[in-house]
C-alpha cells in the first residue's frame, strides 16, 4: 500500500498556498508595471528636446510719476520686455526678477509675481512695474557731474513654467552709459 501525502503549504492548512507561488505572482507584477513607469521618464527627454526656449530683451524703462513732485517718495517707473515665444503652444510667466544699477548703487531691485499668458509662436511685450528708490540716485548724479557721464544696467531673469520641464528661468540684460548733457540736448536744451 502505497502512502499518499497531502500536499500542504507552510502555514500548514491543505487550502493555502505554497510561497514560491506568490512570489512568482509578484514578479509577474512587478514586470507589467515596469514598462508604465519607464514611459513617462522617457517622455521627458522627448518633451525637452522639442521645447525651444523664448528669447527674453528689454526694449525701454519708463516713469510713470514725476520725480519732481515728491523727491523723497519712490518713483514709479515699468519695464518693457519682449518676449518671443518660438514654440506651437502658450506658455504662462510666474514671475520677473530684476535689478537696475546706475553708476556703483543699486536704485532697484525685486521680484514681481503675476502670472501672465504668451501667446503661442509670437512675440508679446510684458510691462513689470518697479519701484526706484530716489536717495540710491544722488550718488549717481555725483559721478555723471563729474565724469560727465554715469553706466547703468539692467539685469533680471524670467520664469516661465512649462507642463513636463518645471519652471525655466531665461535671463535679460541690457547695460550702457548715460550722458547727461546729451540727454538734455536731445530734450531741447542746449549748451555752449
Amino acid at each position: 500500500m502505497r502512502r499518499t501525502f497531502e500536499r500542504r503549504s507552510s502555514s500548514g492548512k491543505p487550502t493555502g498556498t505554497r510561497i514560491s507561488e506568490m512570489r512568482t505572482a509578484k514578479w509577474i507584477y512587478l514586470l507589467l508595471l515596469l514598462p508604465l513607469s519607464i514611459s513617462p521618464l522617457s517622455c521627458r527627454g522627448l518633451v525637452k528636446d522639442v521645447f525651444q526656449t523664448p528669447k527674453v530683451r528689454l526694449i525701454d524703462v519708463a516713469l510713470l510719476s514725476n520725480p519732481l513732485a515728491d523727491p523723497g517718495k519712490p518713483w514709479d517707473a515699468v519695464l518693457s520686455l519682449e518676449v518671443d515665444n518660438r514654440n506651437d503652444y502658450p506658455l504662462e510667466i510666474s514671475y520677473v526678477a530684476y535689478s537696475a544699477i546706475f553708476g556703483q548703487d543699486t536704485v532697484a531691485g525685486g521680484e514681481h509675481r503675476e502670472d501672465m499668458r504668451l501667446g503661442a509662436s509670437g512675440i508679446t511685450v510684458v510691462k513689470v512695474p518697479i519701484s526706484l528708490r530716489p536717495e540710491a540716485f544722488v550718488n549717481a548724479a555725483k559721478e555723471a557731474l563729474l565724469r560727465r557721464s554715469v553706466t547703468y544696467e539692467f539685469n533680471g531673469s524670467v520664469g516661465i513654467r512649462t507642463h513636463v520641464v518645471g519652471v525655466v528661468r531665461i535671463p535679460f540684460s541690457r547695460t550702457g552709459r548715460l550722458d547727461p548733457t546729451d540727454f538734455l540736448r536731445r530734450k531741447g536744451f542746449d549748451f555752449n
